[in-house]
């Protein structure tokens, strides 16, 4: 069973404990496989953290819909996964403090005039991830048909012309077209929704506190800001 500890229990220098996330790999620039490298924000970020809070971490792929399950078992001490905070997933998990600040919103082929807001989403055939935040939105949307793929396949399924909307995170989005991974959509301007990813820890693990005082350290040295202008070529957003 993997340790849950607190910051005054950590091993000496010498001989570093060793705290396992879980993570998704399939949401760059989040978190994603580079030649069966795992590389993303999420994993410069998590390193960073534990390297100013003394810890060092190991990285499990695990599909996001599992995470949560997961770390209500107690499987792993700990997850990054662009894991946005809400008041549903709060019953389940404990949060760290937000480290990252950004929303959903609607994605639409590029010749499409015909939605350009949510009402317009009304009885259409919308994508979404797997257990996101986005498919969470995509329930209020009045006789809307719902599918849901795996990342990045909701976005591929729009360009492919087999849905006519798609929910998403901003960032992950506007990576995906910036990157070529995705072509022929577009995102619309408005946000659907103001969201703060979290680190996810099972209730009552000690683990929050520990990775809390490492990610302010990050946060105070500029080292996030190091690490988000690395990734998204622009200054942090303020949040």
């Amino acid at each position: 069973m993997i340790a849950s500890l607190s910051f005054g229990a950590l091993a000496s220098a010498q001989d570093p404990v060793e705290l396992i996330f879980a993570t998704d790999p399939t949401y760059p620039p989040f978190e994603y496989n580079d030649n069966a490298t795992l590389v993303g924000f999420d994993i410069d970020l998590m390193a960073a953290i534990g390297k100013a809070a003394g810890f060092s971490v190991k990285f499990e792929s695990v599909p996001f819909s599992g995470i949560i399950p997961a770390l209500k078992a107690g499987t792993y001490d700990g997850a990054i996964a662009a894991i946005s905070a809400t008041e549903e997933r709060a019953k389940s998990i404990a949060f760290s403090k937000p480290y990252f600040k950004t929303g959903i919103v609607i994605v639409v082929p590029e010749a499409d005039e015909s939605i350009r807001q949510e009402d317009d989403l009304k009885g259409k055939h919308i994508a979404v991830e797997i257990g996101s935040v986005g498919a969470t939105k995509a329930t209020t949307i009045r006789d809307a048909k719902i599918s849901t793929y795996d990342t990045p396949n909701s976005l591929l399924e729009l360009a492919a012309g087999n849905v006519e909307a798609a929910l998403g995170d901003a960032s992950q989005v506007q990576y995906a077209i910036a990157t070529g991974q995705v072509k022929g959509i577009k995102v619309l301007p408005n946000l659907l929704s103001t969201d703060f990813y979290v680190i996810g820890f099972s209730h009552g693990s000690t683990n929050v506190d520990l990775v809390n005082t490492g990610l302010q350290k990050v946060l105070d040295s500029g080292e996030y800001a190091k690490i988000y202008k690395r990734w998204f070529k622009d200054e942090p957003v303020k949040f």
